[in-house]
């Protein structure tokens, strides 16, 4: 049995498949709490910004939302947990979403948001009235 690989490009289009998901579907279910949410779309990024030769443009974008946080030497999950100690799991990954997307679009990660809308944008809404 030979051992076949993806292309960069298939690579590339997992990796952002798996950004948007974080953001569209249940962070938790895949993270575990928030700040497995934040590890793994950090190795999500540091993996696709690898790929693309974009290793310290990602780390810039990361560190600027970061600072506009006020983080410190917290990454978000910490930050708003400290500032926040009675939050949720949920609403923490929540904060920890919306500026990993930041992240995201500054980057140009190519997450196929029209996609990903169409599956679980519905249930979101539902969701989180």
């Amino acid at each position: 049995m030979g051992l076949t690989m993806k292309s960069s490009q298939a690579m590339l289009e997992y990796l952002a498949e798996r950004i948007g998901l974080m953001y569209y579907h249940l962070p938790l279910g895949y993270g575990g709490d928030a700040y497995g949410v934040e590890t793994l779309l950090y190795a999500y990024h540091d993996a696709w910004a690898f790929l693309v030769e974009y290793d310290g443009d990602w780390r810039n974008a990361w560190w600027e939302g970061l600072a506009a946080e006020d983080c410190g030497s917290a990454d978000f999950s910490h930050r708003y947990s400290m500032n926040n100690p009675e939050a949720s799991q949920e609403e923490v990954a929540e904060y920890v979403i919306a500026h990993w997307r930041v992240v995201s679009e500054k980057l140009g990660v190519p997450i196929p948001h029209a996609a990903l809308e169409a599956e679980f944008g519905e249930w979101r809404r539902e969701r989180f009235k």
